[in-house]
């Protein structure tokens, strides 16, 4: 979120994956405006929003509802808005409420998340009855340490607490990450579902506000996974002939995956 200064024109800007087109033209659908921009390499683009209604709708879906320290850029912007439009938009605090009593920690998977699954065959499999074995599978979500602002660098708040929120509510740890790279370090918090527990809960989660981007076709059959594995049908010749099917779909293929699940995109 920011603002033009040299033109003096407020707006919003949300990059996004090329592989998230269709929900972002849901978006801007649902919101009647803002236009797509995509980038020249075709991998992603971004959704850029300026005229004032959409703006103000925008600013009222999401007031109130930020649980991470870039609530200070929203707060940044409404500041601007209600000095340019001499309006008197609140600046609503951080939300506070249990993670999983709302749909905010799917829209931070959408943003920073991802599905995991790997698997061997059995030494013991045959041409007809591959068997599956090594099976694993989580989500995995990651956030780096601080919130910062590269025009002001006395901004510095850290991701800690919103990542022990999360790990809390999916009953997992969070791990720190410092990995040094060829051109840079990273340091992050890392989130992953390793446990049985913590994997019933997030897919409990998701089953109660579901993902809308991509990762919603990973989740969707991971989940399927899942149940099969909880069940123990994976262990017989039925059940492993779906896991494989599975975990085929897992990754993401525009010629396969349709776009359903978007007729229940919100419109509210």
């Amino acid at each position: 979120m920011t603002k033009n200064i040299k033109n003096d024109v407020p707006y919003i800007e949300i990059a996004f994956d090329i592989k998230d087109l269709k929900l972002f033209e849901k978006i801007k659908s649902v919101l009647r405006g803002g236009y797509l921009l995509i980038r020249p390499n075709q991998m992603s683009g971004r959704y850029v929003i300026k005229k004032k209604e959409i703006l103000l709708k925008l600013i009222s879906l999401i007031n109130g509802s930020m649980r991470t320290p870039k609530i200070e850029a929203l707060h940044r912007l409404i500041d601007f808005i209600n000095f340019k439009y001499n309006s008197t938009i609140p600046q609503l605090k951080i939300d506070l409420s249990p993670i999983d009593h709302n749909s905010w920690l799917s829209g931070f998977i959408e943003a920073d998340g991802n599905f995991y699954c790997s698997w061997k065959k059995s030494k013991k499999s045959q041409l007809l009855d591959i068997i599956p074995i090594n099976i694993i599978y989580y989500l995995r979500l990651s956030q780096r340490h601080f919130y910062t602002r590269r025009v002001d660098l006395t901004i510095k708040e850290d991701y800690i607490d919103i990542m022990i929120n999360i790990g809390q509510a999916l009953n997992t740890p969070v791990l720190i990450i410092h990995r040094k790279r060829n051109s840079y370090e990273e340091n992050a918090y890392l989130i992953r579902s390793d446990t049985l527990e913590s994997k019933e809960k997030v897919f409990n989660y998701l089953n109660n506000y579901p993902l809308f981007g991509y990762k919603y076709f990973a989740f969707f059959y991971l989940n399927n996974i899942h149940n099969l594995i909880r069940n123990s049908k994976h262990k017989n010749l039925e059940g492993r002939i779906e896991f494989i099917r599975y975990s085929n779909l897992v990754k993401y293929n525009p010629e396969i995956h349709t776009w359903e699940h978007l007729h229940r995109f919100y419109t509210k």
